[in-house]
């Protein structure tokens, strides 16, 4: 769980270093690239924790459901052993 708060700053810093990359290849002067920079870095930033939380919604939407099969699979089991057992004892009546 903890590995999935990273992936908000690790997509900002990602598209910074591309950003960065990219300016400084077509030689922008700082006065310039820095104001773009901080701008990627928040758009990616707000970008990152808005896809961030539906990811979490979705994992828990799902975890959500296997517990919910677990519930009914062990609703089942002890079903099918009340069931066993009412088979043995009826056989032992006889």
């Amino acid at each position: 769980m903890k590995k999935s708060r990273l992936f908000a700053p690790f997509l900002m810093l990602l598209a910074g270093a591309v950003a960065s990359i990219t300016m400084f290849y077509f030689h922008y002067p700082a006065g310039q690239m820095l104001p773009r920079l901080l701008a990627v870095l928040l758009v990616f930033y707000i970008a990152g924790c808005f896809i961030q939380k539906k990811v979490l919604a979705f994992m828990n939407q799902i975890r959500e459901n296997e517990e919910a099969l677990e519930r009914e699979a062990a609703a089942e089991r002890e079903e099918v052993i009340e069931g066993e057992k009412q088979e043995v004892e009826e056989r032992d009546e006889e």
